[in-house]
């Protein structure tokens, strides 16, 4: 039991210290992050709510709040308090993870809150625009969090329409930049593009860091250019043991043999190289094929039969 307490107090001055690099706009959070680093989480959770009442937080900012409430309520032995901010970061960000080494005490609200938003559509919002007219529609928010919507124009935010079930028709005068869905507090909960004329988009999905083609494409690059630079070695050194071996009575039996050395261990970097960056390649093809978009569905299918085995590509856009 005291190692588990121990264990979520490491988590969140962990926490509360790589996010103090940040410099957040939001003073009553970077004071939460401090009293979380004293141990003062009873400071702490009071800071946390006038942080999140503040109205000025940004996503990452929100999911941090809630995070830190989370892990300050565990600590505090409000677990059913603790599920419930979960619930929030998951919605706002459906991959966030715990740290690998954190606390039984931390992970069974988690799960708990997985468990409930599993059964549950994350935070989403569709816009359609026609000539200045734009309308959003919320589609989903299992948990209430947007409370009004407004768009972005040159840098300023227009008039916030409130939320009321129905789609909001939004009018903005001149070129809309972005539609943020606030909470009630104000906080961003989310920003989404505005679409064409006519064209209805849902928000972007995000893409994992090992989903992105350009996170295959350079490691790709960088084995062609390796594989290039030993190929070129290796037929140097070939070239070199074949003067050798025509004048062979002008050199050493020694000198031959580190050629033909040097040529077969090039020669096989070279191969590795080559086969890496074929792989690599493959890989960030298919990435960039599948990757996911609003409105679009693609999968890649394993095929197998009497004489093949191979990759089929199912899409929809």
């Amino acid at each position: 039991m005291i190692r588990s307490v121990l264990l979520v107090l490491l988590v969140l001055r962990v926490l509360a210290g790589i996010a103090r690099a940040d410099n957040p706009k939001n003073p009553k959070l970077a004071a939460a992050r401090k009293a979380i680093e004293a141990v003062r989480y009873d400071d702490a959770r009071g800071l946390l709510v006038e942080a999140l009442q503040a109205g000025t937080s940004g996503p990452a900012e929100l999911r941090e709040i809630y995070q830190l409430s989370a892990a300050t309520a565990v600590v505090l032995g409000q677990n059913d308090l603790a599920e419930q901010y979960y619930r929030r970061v998951l919605s706002l960000d459906p991959d966030a993870r715990l740290p690998a080494d954190a606390s039984p005490k931390l992970r069974q609200p988690f799960i708990g809150a997985q468990a409930y938003m599993a059964a549950h559509r994350r935070l989403d919002a569709r816009a359609a625009r026609r000539g200045r007219r734009i309308e959003v529609t919320v589609v989903a928010d299992p948990l209430g969090m947007v409370a009004a919507v407004t768009v972005i124009v040159g840098g300023e935010a227009f008039p916030e329409v409130a939320v009321t079930g129905a789609p909001i028709v939004l009018e903005p005068r001149g070129a809309a930049e972005r539609i943020v869905m606030l909470d009630e507090h104000g906080n961003t909960l989310r920003a989404i593009a505005v679409p064409a004329d006519g064209v209805e988009r849902p928000a972007a999905p995000h893409v994992p860091v090992v989903r992105r083609w350009v996170t295959w494409a350079i490691p790709a690059v960088v084995a062609t250019g390796t594989g290039v630079a030993f190929l070129i070695a290796g037929q140097q050194a070939k070239g070199r043991l074949d003067d050798i071996l025509a004048a062979s009575g002008g050199y050493y039996l020694a000198e031959a043999e580190q050629e033909r050395r040097t040529w077969r261990d090039d020669t096989l970097v070279s191969n590795i190289a080559f086969a890496a960056a074929g792989a690599f390649t493959l890989t960030a093809i298919v990435m960039a094929a599948t990757q996911p978009s609003p409105g679009s569905q693609t999968a890649v299918i394993p095929t197998a039969g009497a004489h093949h085995v191979g990759l089929a590509l199912s899409a929809r856009f």
